[in-house]
């Protein structure tokens, strides 16, 4: 494993450009010692994210289908949403879980912590994997969203995975976390 020889870059003054409801843009103005640099940085500040890997007793995915205005494709994904200030990334996985599709999992347990995207973004995603879910209510969307609910088996999820079906970077990393995680995680 390599350590070392790495120089930070010194962050001075932190500006804000740009504040909304679910994120702000912020500028660093940095300096880097090695190199005797200067450079502004622009970095996305939000907050964090769960994506839940969800499987019903018999083992089905459990999959939301909507309408991404960034690409205006309709996207198959995994549940996920924003941790709201002061929730338990774990609460909130089995909250939008419930919100987004009406299941409720038996056992949840976190997959992975990972960085967004740490170019840019300040954030992280908590992966999580739900199992022996129960359909226990009705969806629970907010205003502006439209979900629909899926279930495919293992070989279907594979094969929308291996074909670009799904497409969403996020859902991908949390399928392939699953798919990588050691046997009987499941359950």
């Amino acid at each position: 494993m390599h350590s070392g020889g790495m120089i930070k870059w010194v962050t001075g003054k932190v500006t804000e450009i740009h504040n909304s409801r679910i994120f702000s843009l912020l500028r660093y103005d940095c300096y880097h010692p090695g190199m005797d640099k200067e450079h502004d940085f622009y970095i996305l500040h939000t907050f964090d994210w769960i994506n839940v890997v969800a499987l019903t007793v018999d083992g089905k995915f459990i999959m939301v289908r909507q309408h991404r205005i960034g690409t205006g494709e309709i996207t198959i994904e995994t549940a996920g949403g924003l941790i709201e200030e002061g929730e338990n990334p774990e609460d909130t996985a089995v909250r939008e879980l419930a919100e987004e599709t009406g299941y409720r999992p038996g056992k949840i347990a976190l997959l992975q912590k990972v960085a967004a995207n740490p170019a840019i973004m300040n954030n992280y995603i908590h992966y999580y994997l739900a199992t022996d879910c129960i359909r226990s209510q009705d969806q629970d969307l907010d205003l502006i969203e439209d979900i629909q609910v899926d279930l495919y088996d293992r070989a279907e999820i594979l094969e929308l995975m291996k074909t670009g079906r799904i497409n969403h970077a996020y859902a991908l990393a949390a399928l392939g976390l699953y798919l990588l995680s050691p046997p009987g995680m499941e359950g």
